[in-house]
């Protein structure tokens, strides 16, 4: 299995039992986001894609605690997980609808670009920005074009994930990915491998 560095995983009622992947190879390393139908689903990716070396999993579009204790399970150390905050929303049982998934990148980075997919009626954009006002502007086009989500990756500071709630005014859910102790130290570590790589 090829080496992955960096996996965005997404609960997506409808995708195939193996995930919808997309991968990207970017200057950091590689990228891949990865849909999947339930936490069964994500571990089981997780975990082999661990088993190759991956160094960093964010989960995303409605991980509780439970589904996300599934992955943390699977991967079993070998990398940090962190969770979006949005997760508690999940738990009053209806599935997420269209969302926007926003991550810090070099813009001029060749490899680094929008990735939009669409699974049993419901849209999910990953969306790539610069800085903080590129955050909130991006979180505010996605709202407007309906997305009902907006989850802020967890290389992003609080600071600006406070900015696109207080730019969003209550149109829409905002989570930002945490990482819990057990994941602390690893996420620590791919920071400064990442931040020397760029």
């Amino acid at each position: 299995m090829k080496a992955i560095d960096t996996m965005f995983v997404f609960l997506a009622p409808g995708a195939e039992r193996a995930g919808k992947r997309i991968e990207q190879q970017t200057a950091g390393g590689v990228n891949a986001f990865v849909w999947v139908p339930d936490a069964e689903a994500a571990a089981e990716v997780v975990a082999a894609q661990a088993a190759a070396g991956l160094e960093l999993v964010e989960l995303y579009r409605g991980f509780g605690l439970r589904e996300a204790r599934r992955v943390v399970d699977a991967v079993a150390e070998r990398a940090p997980v962190g969770v979006s905050g949005f997760g508690f929303g999940a738990a009053a049982g209806g599935a997420v609808g269209d969302s926007v998934t926003i991550y810090g990148a070099d813009l001029d980075d060749p490899g680094v670009r929008r990735v939009e997919v669409e699974i049993a009626g419901r849209r999910t954009s990953v969306v790539p920005v610069a800085d903080a006002a590129g955050a909130a502007k991006a979180a505010a086009e996605a709202v407007d074009a309906g997305a009902e989500v907006v989850e802020i990756c967890g290389g992003t500071p609080l600071t600006t994930a406070a900015l696109v709630e207080q730019e969003l005014a209550g149109r829409a859910a905002v989570g930002l990915v945490s990482w819990p102790f057990e994941s602390i130290t690893g996420a620590a570590a791919y920071k400064a491998a990442f931040e020397a790589r760029a």
